[in-house]
């Protein structure tokens, strides 16, 4: 696992304490900063788009779940809560919840949450593929493309409308339904992107963040943005930018 992460507490000492208690797990979680009040962390989340969030509940000025309401489409992280009070619980799993920790955090509680983020991010293993894999004896023993989806159905009205998958610029998730950004307009399904991940062909079609997945052919450029994150351009109308994932730069920089 591979995964950028805030924390966030009003409280400088409970921060302190959740950041020394992540130094174990640096080789899989990169810190971007820590916020100290609600507002802060809405700004920073926008700025840094960070994969998961420590996030204690109770904060003077906006409790965690106005922060996460104020959040749209690809800011959204996954969360792990942190708060003193257990009468929250049930409300906390309503969000976008790995797990609810209740303070003072130990170390063994911690590492159970941790389990569950590596299952909840997603996964971008380079060594899941040989390295020496000969693809063009592959490509001679099977022809690839029939494995993998050629056209989607969409329903449109009281139509089902096709589309090549070759006319597809990009997918974007939110919450649960998928758009689909076409040469020729755009289409909501309610396909999950996960499921949709494992349907296309990976030399044509790749993820670029929790909430996104391109076409190659698609993308223009890629460039360093804000706060020093890689940002994707791609060739459509709009020339539409997109920030990479942190986990998933290495994988885009090998395309």
């Amino acid at each position: 696992m591979q995964c950028t992460a805030l924390v966030i507490d009003d409280e400088p000492l409970a921060r302190k304490r959740m950041i020394s208690l992540l130094e174990p797990y640096t080789s899989e979680i990169e810190i971007l900063g820590e916020a100290g009040s609600g507002a802060q962390a809405v700004k920073m989340i926008h700025e840094m788009i960070p994969d998961v969030v420590f996030l204690d509940i109770q904060m003077p000025d906006m409790d965690a779940f106005e922060v996460l309401h104020s959040l749209q489409g690809d800011d959204v992280p996954l969360v792990i809560f942190t708060t003193a009070f257990d009468n929250f619980a049930l409300k906390a799993f309503e969000e976008n919840t790995v797990d609810y920790l209740l303070k003072p955090v130990v170390p063994e509680r911690l590492a159970v949450a941790i389990e569950k983020l590596r299952k909840a991010i997603p996964q971008v293993d380079d060594t899941t593929i040989p390295s020496d894999l000969n693809w063009e004896k592959l490509r001679n023993l099977v022809d690839m493309s029939g494995l993998y989806l050629q056209r989607l159905q969409v329903k449109v009205g009281d139509r089902i409308v096709f589309v090549n998958i070759d006319e597809v610029i990009r997918f974007h998730s939110e919450e649960k339904y998928t758009t689909v950004y076409t040469v020729n307009g755009q289409y909501v399904i309610d396909t999950p992107l996960v499921e949709l991940e494992k349907k296309l062909d990976p030399r044509h079609f790749t993820r670029v963040h929790r909430s996104h997945i391109v076409a190659i052919d698609y993308i223009a450029e890629c460039r360093k943005g804000d706060a020093g994150r890689m940002v994707m351009v791609l060739r459509d109308k709009a020339a539409t930018q997109l920030v990479v994932s942190r986990s998933l730069v290495k994988k885009i920089r090998n395309l």
